[in-house]
Order: structure tokens, then C-alpha cells, then sequence
């Protein structure tokens, strides 16, 4: 059992270094030493008792090769499950049209803000910018989760920016009064027509 400065026992796998920080530490099924540091004994102990929970339920392998595909299909699956469905859909349709296509197949920590900028540029002729602004944050949302669950070390989406501008309210055409009246009367028109082909 490791001990803190005064002598003082933390527990199996934590100790407190010459900084004052405490140590926390287990090797996972790999035989790969997991190691963090805190600023103190009880958020080593509750990250240490989390990691080995999910080590042993084997919630998520944390490869050094894992790819991004890999961690969305996770992602997706375990961690924003409870989104509504919406909201998902959105994040499934942005992350395989324009997100996997640039960087699903690399290694997660090998993604770099110039590759997220790229997913951005190769959209900026092809889709609307709310669209963009969709894969925008499908993409930071996912990444940043990476970081939260110490898949990756560094927010790869950090100082990417999103300049194209959503459509102001004012750029949007509204029909006036009488080309509403004449698109009702053409509705109607329609229906009566299939209704009497049927």
C-alpha cells in the first residue's frame, strides 16, 4: 500500500508524490500500467475504483490503436444512448457522411485539429451551414467525451473554428399573402386531380 507525505497509508495503488500530488495507479488486462494524478486522496480513489470497474466489466477497451469508428460505435451506443432519438439520428447521419469518411479509420490519438478542420473544408461547398454546424458539434461532442473518459489526452477540436454563417432569419423568402392563396389554390387543385385518377 503506497502512503502520503506524513507516513500515512492511501491505499493499494495510491501514493502521494514529493508534489504533493497523489498517485493513482493499476495495471489493466493487457499488462499495461494505467497511471493519473490528482490533487487529492478522494478523487484518486474514485478514479481508481471507477477504472477498475470498467476494466473488470470490460465496458470499453482502451487501446493504443483504437480507431474513431470504434469509439462513436462506443460513443453512440453506451454513452449518448439516452438522447432522444432526434438527436442521435443526427449525430449517426452527420459522423457517417462527412465525419468517418476523413478520420473514422485513424487511430483516435493520432487526430489533429488539421484533420477536423478537414472534415469542415470538405463540406463548405456541398452543405448547408447549419448542416456543417451539425458536423461541428457531432464531432467536438464526441471527441470531447474521449477526453472526459481518458481515451485521449487532448481535445483534438481545440482552436478549430466554424466561420461559415448560418442563414439569417432576414435571408429566408416568405411567400407574400397572394402567393400563399395561389399555392393553396394549386394544392387544391392537385388533390382533386388525384382524387379523381384514383
Amino acid at each position: 500500500m503506497g502512503k502520503n507525505l506524513k507516513g500515512k497509508e492511501c491505499g493499494k495503488g495510491i501514493y502521494q508524490r514529493k508534489d504533493g500530488l497523489y498517485s493513482a495507479r493499476y495495471y489493466a488486462k493487457n499488462s499495461k500500467r494505467k497511471e493519473k494524478y490528482f490533487e487529492t486522496l478522494p478523487k484518486a480513489k474514485n478514479w481508481l475504483a471507477d477504472a477498475r470497474y470498467e476494466e473488470r466489466h470490460n465496458l470499453i477497451v482502451t487501446s493504443p490503436d483504437m480507431t474513431v469508428d470504434k469509439w462513436f460505435e462506443y460513443w453512440i451506443e453506451n454513452i449518448v444512448c439516452d438522447l432522444a432519438s432526434n438527436t442521435k439520428r443526427n449525430y449517426q447521419e452527420r459522423y457517417k457522411w462527412n465525419i468517418q469518411p476523413v478520420i473514422g479509420a485513424m487511430c483516435i490519438d493520432d487526430v489533429k485539429p488539421m484533420h477536423c478542420k478537414a472534415v469542415l473544408n470538405r463540406m463548405e461547398t456541398t452543405y448547408a451551414g447549419s448542416t456543417i454546424r451539425q458536423a461541428y458539434i457531432t464531432m467536438g461532442t464526441m471527441l470531447k467525451s474521449a477526453v472526459m473518459n481518458d481515451i485521449i489526452a487532448k481535445h483534438p477540436m481545440n482552436g478549430v473554428r466554424y466561420t461559415k454563417p448560418v442563414r439569417a432569419v432576414d435571408d429566408i423568402k416568405y411567400l407574400t399573402v397572394d402567393e400563399q392563396e395561389k399555392f393553396l389554390e394549386a394544392a387544391a387543385q392537385s388533390r382533386v386531380l388525384a382524387s379523381r385518377t384514383t
